[in-house]
């Protein structure tokens, strides 16, 4: 099969990023540029293919795979997976791809639900038992897995249900202004808006989107 070189990766990444680069991304923090983020992700996948790609031996079962769950009559739990695999033994996988500069630390708010309710949805297609759900850090070339069969999966099935009927239950959103203002759209125009001087790119971004608005 095609087994693509770490320079053509790289090459058709920087292709991909100047046809997508254009006044409608914002670079929020003011010490950083556009190269900077470019740089970076070219250090992301370069370190994949030496770390990771090159010694794989899973096999793809698919990419961007749309997936769907009916939780209850009126829930449908919907989220696109990044990789669905299988490994050299055969066992059923699904990996979610994180640039994040922390690794997460498996809370259900840190990154914890997402990948094992998606094995949940997989195992919905496929006779295994159990499917392993797995982050890969791209900044730290690292990955974490967890072992998803089907009782943990009626269990997160559940615990999401739990977090749906909390918001519907809710009837009050009270701001909670903080450091994630400044990737916030509306920070502009939120009377409780925070947004740090170090990171007013964003702000200012809005502000000026906004005056076409207001």
């Amino acid at each position: 099969g095609f087994e693509p070189s770490e320079t053509a990766i790289l090459e058709e990444f920087s292709r991909r990023w100047a046809e997508g680069r254009d006044r409608s991304v914002t670079v929020i923090r003011v010490s950083d540029d556009d190269e900077d983020y470019h740089r970076l992700g070219r250090e992301m996948l370069s370190r994949f293919f030496t770390s990771t790609f090159v010694r794989d031996r899973s096999r793809t079962v698919s990419l961007e795979q749309r997936l769907s769950k009916r939780l209850s009559p009126e829930v449908l739990f919907t989220g696109f997976a990044d990789r669905v695999g299988r490994t050299d033994t055969g066992r059923l996988f699904v990996v979610d791809y994180k640039t994040s500069k922390s690794e997460g630390d498996g809370s259900e708010f840190s990154e914890g639900l997402q990948a094992p309710l998606y094995a949940a949805c997989i195992l919905d297609h496929h006779d295994d038992d159990e499917a392993l759900a797995g982050y890969h850090y791209l900044r730290h070339g690292t990955t974490t897995w967890q072992i998803i069969d089907r009782a943990r999966a009626g269990q997160l099935v559940e615990r999401f249900l739990e977090l749906v009927r909390e918001v519907e239950a809710a009837g009050d959103f009270p701001a909670r202004p903080g450091v994630l203002c400044a990737w916030c759209g509306f920070n502009a125009t939120c009377p409780s808006s925070q947004v740090p001087e170090g990171l007013s790119g964003g702000l200012r971004r809005a502000e000026e989107m906004g005056r076409g608005l207001f």
